[in-house]
């Protein structure tokens, strides 16, 4: 099945199925800095917007969310504010297309109305395999021919001639470490496909993947220095190992 990023938005389209694929909204975010002292004005407004242009251009019918929908976890000054941030973002997609969700780390007790929820282990569509990426994966998805993935907000940090850094949000697409893949999936396909998503919330943060090393979950089976970073515009800068 073909999958393609839809270059200048942090999103994938998946023609066969019509459904556009996004990650990481982390809708309330901006409760967590607001109780650190930083004000940041409400995203949320703005991702929909950007959003439904996004399906209106691809005439989509589904919108596949790869986790973290939500963020707050434990602050209850902010659990019904940031239910009511989800509660409007879904019921405005809704309206357009049918959406799906597979839950993150971020995403305990999420349930609504207006979604069909699927759990940590993730799920395929056809030869594509699809979870967040926080939790080990069910064997049945290591089978497929491309594994889709989130949770890392991957970035590239820069660096200019001058010495001046700053990160860049990119995708990230290689393969799996095939002798510890074989390990934990033996029954696996060692040559899927990987593709990690941007965060399509930019004021989510990220890791510089070419400065982090990876060492838990799925992301420790992924043969990072040896994948490709491709910046949102889709500019490829080459293996990660030569950006370090």
């Amino acid at each position: 099945m073909k999958v393609e990023p839809i270059y200048g938005e942090r999103a994938l389209y998946i023609a066969k199925e019509k459904a556009v694929v996004i990650a990481d909204l982390h809708l309330g975010i901006e409760f967590e800095y607001m109780a650190k002292g930083i004000i940041i004005p409400m995203q949320t407004k703005n991702l929909v917007e950007r959003l439904l242009a996004i399906l209106e251009k691809k005439r989509a019918r589904k919108l596949i969310i790869l986790g973290d929908l939500k963020h707050v976890i434990n602050e209850k000054e902010y659990i019904m504010k940031e239910r009511k941030e989800v509660r409007y973002f879904l019921k405005e997609m809704a309206e357009h297309v049918e959406i799906w969700i597979i839950k993150g780390n971020h995403d305990g007790r999420l349930k609504s109305k207006y979604a069909k929820i699927f759990g940590a282990r993730g799920m395929t569509l056809d030869d594509v395999a699809l979870a967040h990426g926080h939790a080990w994966v069910s064997p049945v998805l290591m089978k497929a021919s491309i594994f889709i993935m989130a949770h890392l907000h991957p970035h590239i940090r820069l660096v200019t001639k001058t010495g001046y850094s700053y990160n860049e949000a990119c995708w990230i697409i290689g393969g799996f470490k095939k002798e510890k893949f074989r390990k934990k999936y033996p029954e696996g396909n060692d040559d899927i496909r990987v593709i990690i998503m941007p965060s399509f919330n930019p004021v989510a943060g990220g890791i510089a993947l070419n400065k982090e090393k990876l060492k838990r979950g799925m992301a420790s089976l992924i043969d990072i220095r040896n994948a490709n970073a491709y910046l949102i515009n889709g500019i490829n800068l080459g293996r990660i190992r030569n950006l370090s």
